[in-house]
């Protein structure tokens, strides 16, 4: 009943340059689109009490990956790392070293501007966008992503017949289009590997298919 008593978190300018700048025209043809190939590490799997502790993207414009857009980030995290240390190898010592969130954010929206976000699964990026963008400035745009990961489980449905545990994964995936391996977990090399999926996708699909096929055949 007190709510009225709250005072809204004012909108970061990020957000608000972000949200006037960013457009997408879903109906132009995906190998002309430009997109930002991104991946997190983490502390955890839950975006409202762990953390991100390293973010690493990749653009693709014209259907090439732009090798000096690359960006990797130590994240400073508020808290320890714990087990997930054993995953992605990242220990306290290196992620005190690491820059603010709200850089990476920042930086990461003034990227994002004009490119379609990508990820391998991409729930788990968006979660923790979309939280740490509300923690950090109040209030989280309104991202489209594709999920490379439901892209080939797209294509595999249409073949018919079942999708076999595990046969999804990154590595799974690559190696099924005879992409160079992966060392996994680590947030640029994911990034640029899930970049050379998009394109080997992309190939499969036709110079016809539409941002707005790519988008629907991500749900």
């Amino acid at each position: 009943m007190w709510n009225w008593l709250k005072k809204p978190v004012p909108v970061h300018q990020v957000v608000l340059d972000y949200e006037k700048d960013h457009s997408l025209d879903k109906q132009s043809l995906a190998s002309k689109a430009s997109f930002l190939v991104l991946d997190f590490e983490t502390t955890g799997l839950n975006a409202k009490k762990h953390h991100i502790v390293s973010a690493g993207w990749v653009k693709i414009t014209e259907s090439k990956i732009q090798l000096n857009s690359a960006q990797y980030q130590l994240v400073k995290s508020p808290a320890s790392v714990g087990q997930s240390a054993v995953i992605h190898g990242l220990h306290n010592t290196q992620v005190q070293h690491g820059i603010e969130l709200e850089a990476v954010l920042s930086m990461l929206l003034q990227e994002l501007k004009g490119s379609v976000l990508v990820s391998h699964h991409c729930a788990l990026e968006l979660s923790f966008l979309k939280q740490s963008c509300q923690n950090s400035f109040g209030r989280a745009p309104v991202f489209k992503a594709v999920d490379t990961l439901k892209l080939e489980l797209y294509k595999m449905q249409l073949k018919g017949g079942p999708v076999a545990q595990n046969s999804l994964s990154l590595p799974a995936c690559l190696a099924r289009y005879q992409l160079p391996e992966v060392t996994e977990h680590h947030a640029l090399s994911d990034a640029f590997a899930c970049a050379q999926l998009l394109l080997a996708q992309l190939k499969t699909k036709g110079t016809s298919c539409t941002l707005a096929e790519l988008l629907q055949q991500s749900r």
